[in-house]
């Protein structure tokens, strides 16, 4: 699994409190060359740690509709195939794993509590969920990112091909400048084999995890 190390999480910390900011102060504040700059945070991106760069907006600043935590009980075998299923929905917009008895919270935004009934008829009927209890966000006085960086985290991939967690070091496939990561050399020449078309005008480089 690899590890942020210091660089790697200056970097992320100067970008979470303001991601506007160019590589080249970026790179003035984290104390390293703008290039470094610019190869880390392509690896973090190719490796999906960072899944994009947007602005964080204070929710007190817009008239908007009511604020929910809804906490759900969910067979836990269909975990991951509801929540791909909940984030197509508009009114969704924190999907949660926890532990306890309610393993499955969402924070959504609807207009009335019309909507919110309508929505909660709706995971029972599309998915088959029935919603435990609710409460109204009435005033957001915090909320940053959850995650607290520091050197020597750890960071999860998973295999491009089967999905699955990648134990050890990865196996990388370059594909026209991007990296991507397989659990075994079996997933990774079934990518080649699925996109071999696609793939025969660009630039592959096979790397394989020291072992």
């Amino acid at each position: 699994m690899p590890e942020l190390d210091r660089v790697d999480a200056r970097i992320l910390d100067i970008l979470v409190e303001d991601g506007r900011r160019s590589f080249r102060e970026v790179a003035r504040r984290a104390g390293v060359t703008t290039p470094t700059v610019q190869a880390r945070i392509k690896r973090m991106m190719d490796e999906g740690l960072i899944r994009k760069i947007s602005p964080i907006f204070d929710a007190s600043k817009f008239r908007q509709g009511l604020v929910f935590h809804i906490y759900l009980r969910v067979n836990p075998a269909e975990i991951d195939e509801i929540s791909h299923k909940l984030e197509k929905k508009p009114e969704v917009r924190g999907i949660f794993l926890t532990t306890g008895e309610n393993n499955l919270t969402l924070r959504i935004v609807v207009d009335s509590l019309e909507d919110l009934q309508g929505f909660s008829e709706t995971l029972d009927r599309e998915f088959g969920v029935k919603q435990n209890s609710s409460q109204m966000v009435v005033k957001i006085f915090k909320d940053d990112q959850a995650v607290v960086l520091r050197p020597g985290m750890g960071v999860h991939l998973k295999c491009e091909t089967c999905n699955g967690p990648i134990p050890a070091k990865p196996f990388v496939l370059k594909v026209a400048g991007h990296e991507r990561f397989f659990c075994c050399p079996m997933c990774l020449e079934k990518f080649r084999d699925k996109y071999e078309p696609k793939l025969k005008e660009l630039e592959l480089t096979l790397e394989a995890p020291e072992r």
